[in-house]
């Protein structure tokens, strides 16, 4: 029994955790990989209020963060997905995508963050098109990497976030995280 327990244990530690988001709605259902001896799940808050402090134009919706445990000089290296409104996006002449990701880089400015790089990628289990952002926000020594594509309607923002020293340290966290990132229909594992 014990030996049953110290493979599961090591298992775990070995292969990590997944998170699946269980919508109530026809919402899609998110999934990702993370190393859950390092990162954990936070509970759910209510940051819509406080994502319209920081700008009223973004009306984001908090999915689910993740952070590691341990933190860096008082910060926790941190993993994000919201959803945003693309209600605002509505020039015919450009793919939303792009009017997106020029809002994003142009508020990303106005926080003071200095990009670092900007292009179109595409993460491996999710088929839309999508743009990565890397920058610092040096007022608070962070560094992250956001990656976002429109999904049925909304746009969907993945952000890590670490002290600019440690972002390096913690890339296979990261990476792990982006790649697996999938939508699940309702209903299927």
């Amino acid at each position: 029994m014990k030996l049953l327990f110290l493979i599961l244990v090591a298992s775990q530690a070995i292969f990590g955790a997944t998170f699946e988001s269980i919508a109530k709605s026809k919402e899609p259902h998110i999934k990702f990989n993370y190393p859950d001896a390092e990162w954990e799940v936070l509970p759910p808050r209510v940051e819509k209020e406080a994502a319209q402090q920081v700008d009223k134009s973004m009306a984001q919706q908090t999915l689910v963060v993740i952070q590691r445990k341990q933190a860096d000089e008082k910060y926790h290296a941190r993993f994000h997905v919201v959803t945003d409104s693309l209600e605002k996006f509505n020039d015919p002449k450009v793919p939303v995508i792009v009017q997106y990701q020029k809002h994003v880089v142009d508020f990303l400015k106005n926080q003071r963050c200095m990009i670092l790089s900007n292009e179109p990628i595409q993460l491996p289990n999710v088929k839309e098109n999508a743009f990565e952002v890397t920058a610092n926000q040096r007022d608070f020594g962070l560094k992250f990497k956001q990656v976002a594509f429109v999904h049925e309607g909304k746009a969907y923002i993945l952000t890590a976030t670490a002290r600019t020293e440690k972002f390096d340290s913690y890339k296979n966290d990261i990476k792990t995280i982006f790649d697996s990132f999938q939508f699940v229909e309702a209903g299927k594992k």
